[in-house]
């Protein structure tokens, strides 16, 4: 599943939590667009160049106001920034070429951090590009987590095949990839590598066949992934 746009723009390209990043820039730099999706909710999105030879995860937090316009660059551990943020939608493969994604500003959003951290909290950077535990002058503001990273988001009927990376839910919302993935016949420290359509792509093959339940978490134990609802989200500014 995929948000919808709202605004119809000529040659919209897709928007995703399990896309990948396009390797041709179709919209200006810059561009913002509405869209909604039936599981997310509806969205606010800005269209930036992905950081040069940077691999980057689903739900880092950029900035991107460098001095190559819109050219986004995770949002630095730094202390009353003051920097316009972004949520990067899709996983980044680090290339010296050119790269592009919509990356979320309004809505809510899998943010990528060090810890889970509870719900109606405020959440701040705690290393380049991660959120985490708020410390003094580097909140991101109006942004709050609604759903801490232990939440879990189980598909009846996922079927899987003995030996094959590709298991096959009967819908992938909430998931997307880098999710901890777990249950009958998954193998142990199974991950989400990426999502095609319905064929979600685990880095370890299935030990059986059959159809499960399966269970993704929002972490592994080293990544954390907050669900957190935000309104042109921002790193703090100064505050005297």
């Amino acid at each position: 599943m995929g948000y919808s746009a709202v605004d119809q723009l000529i040659g919209m390209t897709p928007i995703s939590w399990s896309g990948v990043p396009d390797t041709t820039q179709r919209h200006p730099l810059g561009l913002i667009a509405n869209a909604t999706d039936p599981y997310w909710g509806g969205a606010e999105f800005i269209y930036l160049q992905a950081p040069l030879s940077t691999a980057v995860k689903v739900g880092a937090v950029f900035s991107y106001d460098v001095a190559t316009q819109f050219l986004a660059a995770l949002m630095a551990n730094t202390a009353i920034l003051g920097k316009a943020a972004a949520i990067c939608t899709n996983v980044v493969p680090s290339s010296a070429s050119a790269q592009y994604v919509w990356c979320l500003i309004s809505g809510q959003a899998p943010v990528w951090s060090a810890a889970s951290i509870a719900a109606n909290t405020a959440i701040g950077i705690v290393a380049a590009g991660q959120a985490g535990t708020l410390a003094a002058g580097k909140q991101l503001n109006n942004a709050r987590v609604t759903v801490a990273a232990t939440t879990t988001v189980v598909k009846a009927g996922t079927l899987t095949e003995n030996g094959s990376t590709t298991i096959r839910p009967p819908n992938v919302d909430g998931w997307f990839p880098g999710l901890a993935i777990t249950g009958t016949g998954i193998a142990a420290s199974s991950v989400i590598n990426s999502i095609t359509g319905k064929d979600v792509t685990l880095n370890n093959a299935a030990t059986a066949t059959g159809s499960i339940s399966a269970t993704a978490t929002y972490n592994d134990s080293t990544n954390f992934w907050n669900l957190v609802v935000c309104n042109r989200i921002s790193m703090q500014g100064p505050i005297t």
